[in-house]
């Protein structure tokens, strides 16, 4: 009988040290992806990167060494495009494969919208084949606005909107990473102003490889003449040297001749240009990133810097 007793307040002691039953919990689900964007440019990469931190998977699904313009999206690009909470395009032409793809339009962000009437128009007119209509011309559109720091905020703004409208909460903190880079984009601003007071267009020529730095001439106030070189080509052709001696042979007597050249020519090109007796300038046209990373900001300050250069 005592031992009967013992062995009751034994198991009641035990039970009142277990805790209290608890229901079964779920297993921890895993944290939510975060939304993901879609961009098609360097420049846009890197603004929507810091307009957004760390809040979206920001992704170029263009491959580095490779220009949007010369993309062509794989099936999965294409599932990756439509899948997207935001796609964030540069516009002025430098997306021809967009009308070859079916996009969200809901869901796709011009960065261009609202300065149409600043683009830089190429009338060298291409030619193209449109289906049962044939071939016709029209003229092409300058893509690298970003040459131009007005026209880099003015992307900047739609970028930030963009965020803002599908994370709302985010929006001051989004605006603060927003007013620091359009600084960094005032600044170079300044240096347009001081370097345009530096060079009058007068006795001076400007030549280049292509007409993509007309946003950069332009507000500079310098004449530019260009060609239409392949901007793949490692090695220039016969035709394409011929074409730079015969502009120069129009092109009036001046002290000072430069050639501005994208940064991702070969040095044999760069050689044969300076042959010639021109100032080679070198311009980053930032379609890629470096390595080490440097901010397209900086880059383009660096473009700037080199320009200065040829007034000393």
């Amino acid at each position: 009988m005592q031992f009967r007793i013992i062995a009751f307040v034994l198991l009641c002691h035990l039970a009142g040290c277990q805790p209290a039953a608890t229901p079964a919990s779920t297993p921890p689900t895993s944290s939510a992806r975060p939304l993901k964007i879609v961009v098609t440019s360097q420049v846009l990469l890197e603004m929507t990167q810091a307009i957004c931190n760390d809040s979206f998977e920001v992704v170029k699904l263009i491959p580095n060494g490779i220009s949007s313009r010369h993309w062509e999206p794989s099936g999965d690009d294409a599932r990756a495009l439509q899948q997207a909470k935001l796609i964030l395009i540069s516009g002025a032409g430098y997306e021809p494969w967009k009308d070859r793809v079916s996009l969200p339009g809901s869901r796709v962000k011009d960065t261009a919208a609202g300065y149409y009437g600043d683009f830089m128009r190429i009338p060298d007119a291409v030619s193209h084949q449109h289906g049962p209509e044939g071939k016709h011309s029209h003229p092409g559109t300058v893509w690298a606005t970003w040459l131009d720091p007005n026209l880099a905020i003015a992307q900047l703004q739609h970028v930030t909107n963009a965020c803002v409208k599908i994370a709302p909460e985010r929006e001051s903190e989004m605006a603060a990473a927003a007013t620091k880079l359009k600084a960094q984009l005032d600044t170079l601003n300044r240096q347009i102003s001081e370097l345009k007071g530096l060079s009058p267009s007068e006795n001076f020529h400007v030549i280049a490889d292509g007409p993509f730095y007309q946003y950069l001439t332009a507000r500079l106030d310098w004449p530019l003449s260009y060609m239409h070189w392949d901007d793949n080509a490692e090695e220039l052709s016969d035709a394409n040297k011929r074409e730079l001696i015969d502009i120069l042979a129009k092109s009036p007597v001046s002290p000072r001749r430069i050639f501005l050249l994208n940064t991702q020519r070969t040095a044999s090109v760069e050689e044969f240009v300076a042959s010639t007796g021109l100032t080679v300038v070198r311009i980053d046209l930032c379609e890629s990133p470096l390595d080490p990373a440097i901010a397209f900001t900086d880059r383009l300050r660096g473009n700037l810097e080199r320009l200065k250069e040829t007034d000393r």
